[in-house]
Formats: structure tokens, sequence, C-alpha cells
């Protein structure tokens, strides 16, 4: 009788199971779609692809396609057109049919990307023994460039056809330049901080400050004027953020805007929850018990181990703080709320005016890095692929990105700038690891 109950218990328990099963898991969501040209006309045989799912249009220009997977990238091609991507966010609750409308454009119209090749690539200091640590372009055209000759650093400054004006001698091995919130350049080392200034005819450097008590200062400050200045502060193991206006005058500070990511703030509370014990506390207990058989000892030891990859991935990926940067772009102060896709434009008093939807972030090879031009006027997404860079430019009404410079001739640049038409950047040279060089190229085809 009793082995009855079990077989009529399991029995039950089998069709639970299976609805269980269905009502946890992510169903696909039916993908209808039009592909058309410009005038209205339907594209026939048009490839498309959403995340790893593949169709063509028929012959109205229609597709159906299944994904369960989003954000995930769309991406049509069609030999007459070019090619056409964009990100398909969540579906609305509830929906099991997402409708998709693409127009596709001519070539010659369509977002442009733009291959720069060796016929529009520039030396900017072309001194073959000069290895340049870092540079900052400054708004008249000229450069601050961190180098080293042989065994000597130095500090030069350059005027816009990369001509040496002046230069001053510097201590060995500093990590980088930065620019303050204020535009004041300052040369970073592992213990102290140097603020530079240009001197007459020469680059003044003033009496170095402590790291620790100056990076704080360098980091948190976003944005200052004759009247206010925004502090970023990052709370919650770095997944809040929140930017504060103080104004000078009187004082007086407001909470400007917040930004959280609320996914990984629970996974984070997951990995503590499993992780309530250091590798350390383990290994300890694990000598002290020395009355245990070998065979446990060793499997103390593999949970040491297990529990000290899972810190690493811990402190190492989910660690990683929220990129929601803040920029003066157009006489407005714009911030890219990355994890809650949608951007917020303010006033400099601090007014919000507008938002817009940002979706770029979910493009494959997002390298999680906005570059502005130095004239404030617009800003690029960083991509890389296969050591392949390549800028999309935003558009500051609609968020969706306008146009795609590739970089094809140096893999891997760094420090990457933008100033006019030109890109500007630091080449480490593949056959002799220890010398950068700094290029520039155009924006668009010439």
């Amino acid at each position: 009788m009793l082995h009855l109950l079990k077989v009529w218990f399991l029995f039950l328990l089998v069709p639970c199971s299976i609805v269980t099963n269905f009502s946890w898991a992510q169903d696909d969501i039916v993908i209808k779609g039009k592909v058309v040209n410009e005038t209205g006309t339907p594209i026939k045989n048009a490839s498309v692809q959403i995340d790893i799912h593949n169709a063509r249009t028929n012959s109205g220009g229609y597709f159906i396609i299944k994904n369960g997977n989003f954000p995930a990238q769309l991406t049509v091609k069609s030999n007459q057109y070019s090619d056409f991507t964009d990100i398909l966010l969540f579906p609305e609750k509830w929906k099991d049919t997402m409708k998709v409308h693409v127009v596709m454009t001519g070539k010659e119209t369509q977002l442009e990307e733009v291959t720069i090749n060796g016929a529009n690539k520039f030396w900017v200091y072309p001194r073959k023994q000069a290895n340049v640590l870092d540079f900052k372009l400054e708004e008249d055209g000229n450069i601050l460039l961190c180098c080293s000759d042989e065994h000597h650093y130095f500090l030069r400054h350059l005027n816009e056809m990369g001509d040496k004006v002046y230069e001053t001698s510097i201590r060995k091995h500093p990590k980088q330049i930065r620019q303050d919130c204020a535009g004041k350049f300052h040369l970073i080392y592992n213990d102290s901080i140097y603020e530079t200034s240009i001197v007459g005819q020469s680059v003044g450097i003033f009496s170095p400050s402590p790291y620790h008590k100056s990076i704080g200062i360098l980091d948190n400050c976003s944005y200052a004027d004759d009247t206010s200045i925004i502090i970023r502060s990052y709370m919650n193991q770095k997944q809040y953020l929140e930017y504060q206006l103080i104004t000078k005058r009187t004082k007086s500070s407001k909470i400007l805007y917040v930004s959280q990511d609320r996914q990984k703030a629970r996974q984070l509370k997951d990995y503590q929850r499993e992780n309530k014990q250091t590798v350390t506390e383990i290994l300890k207990e694990s000598n002290a018990n020395h009355s245990d058989k070998l065979s446990n000892d060793r499997y103390d030891l593999q949970k040491a181990r297990e529990r000290w990859s899972t810190q690493q991935f811990y402190d190492l990926i989910l660690l990683k703080p929220i990129y929601a940067p803040l920029f003066e772009l157009n006489d407005s102060l714009i911030i890219f709320d990355h994890p809650n896709d949608s951007a917020i434009v303010f006033t400099k008093s601090g007014v919000r005016v507008r938002s817009f939807p940002i979706s770029y972030q979910y493009f494959r090879g997002w390298k999680t890095e906005l570059i502005p031009n130095i004239e404030k006027t617009q800003i690029y997404a960083r991509f890389e692929r296969d050591g392949i860079t390549s800028l999309r430019k935003i558009n500051l009404t609609t968020g969706k990105t306008e146009e795609v410079v590739q970089i094809k001739d140096h893999i891997y640049p760094e420090h990457i700038q933008i100033r006019k038409d030109f890109i500007y950047y630091v080449y480490k040279d593949y056959l002799d690891l220890s010398m950068h060089y700094i290029f520039k190229q155009h924006l668009t085809n010439r």
C-alpha cells in the first residue's frame, strides 16, 4: 500500500513540475516586422537577424521571428541599401507579439559607416624616440603632452600643428593627465597629484598634494561654473549614484538626480549572503580542526577555493560602478543614465528640461564609454570588436546613433579625444610595446 502511495504521489508531482517550468521560463515573443525603403516600397529578400535568430523578408517585405532574450540587437541587410541596426527593448507586459517597422535608405544617405584610411591619418608628434604616455587637447587646439625621451620625462606644450612650443621636466613614471571639472589639468602619480598651469612661455607645476586626498575631488566633481558645482557620490557598492548641485554663493545644495541599478543591487545582496565568511576565516577553521581526516581537510580547502573564486567574481564583475555620466553639451547638462535607458537634460542652473530614451548601450561591443568633443557640441559612444574601435555619434534629441566612424589602421587605440573634424588617440606599437605614438584622423571621409 505504501508503494502505491509513492507512485500516486510521484504521478501528482510530474504535471505540477511541468506547469512550474512553463510559468518561470521566458516565452519567446513573436516579432512581426516589415522592411520598406524611403518611398514605402517593400524590400524583399532582406536578411533580418534578431539576437541569434535569422529570417528573410517575403515579397511584401514582411518577416516573423521568435525571440526570448531582450534587449536584442536587430540587424537588417540588403544589397541595395545600407545596413540597418537598432535595439529592441523589452516588450510591453503581457504582450506576446511585437511589431517592428524598418525603413532602409540608400547607401549614400543612410547611417554612414566611415573607415579611416592611411590617406587621412597623421602623426601629431612624429618624433620616433618620444614615448607618449598621455595627452590632453585644449580648446584652442594646443596639446599638453606627457612623454619620455629615453630616460627623461617631460610635459610638453604643442601647438595645433604638433610643433613643440616649450616643455618642463617632471618626475618619472606618471600615470596620466587628468582634467578637473573647472578645466584645470593635473599630473597623476601613484602617490601624489600635481596641478599644472601655463605660465608665460612654460608649463608650470604646483606643489604636490597626497593622492588619497586629491583623487576623490577629481573623481567626484562633475561640473563647475561661476555660480554652482555638481558633485557625484556613489553608494551601495557603487550601484547607487547621486548628483548634488551646490550653489556657491549661498552654500545651499539640492539633489539633482539619482540613478540606481536595482538588478545589480539584488545580485550583490545574493552574493553577500553566499559569502558571509571570507577565505581566511574558512582556512582558519580548516587548520584548527586537527582531528578531521585528510579528506575533510581537502574538502575544506576546496570550499575555500570556490569561495575565493566567487569573491573574485564579486569584486571584479559585480562591483563595477554603474555608468551614468554627466556632460556639458550645447549649453545644457545631460546625464546619460544607462542602467535606466534614458538621458536627462538639465539647464546649468539645475532645472530639468526633458528626457529621451537611449539604447545604443545594448549594441555588441559597447565599451561603457562616452567621448564628447572638445567643443562640447557632440558626443560619441565607443565600441570595440577584435581590436577595431568604432565611434557612434549620438543624436542629442532622439538618442539614436546617426553615423559610425571606424578606425582600422590601429587596433586598440587609447586616450581617444575629439576636436573639430579629427580624432586624436595614442597607439601602442605592436613591434615595440615600450613605445606609444599619438595620431589624429579625420572624422569623415575626404
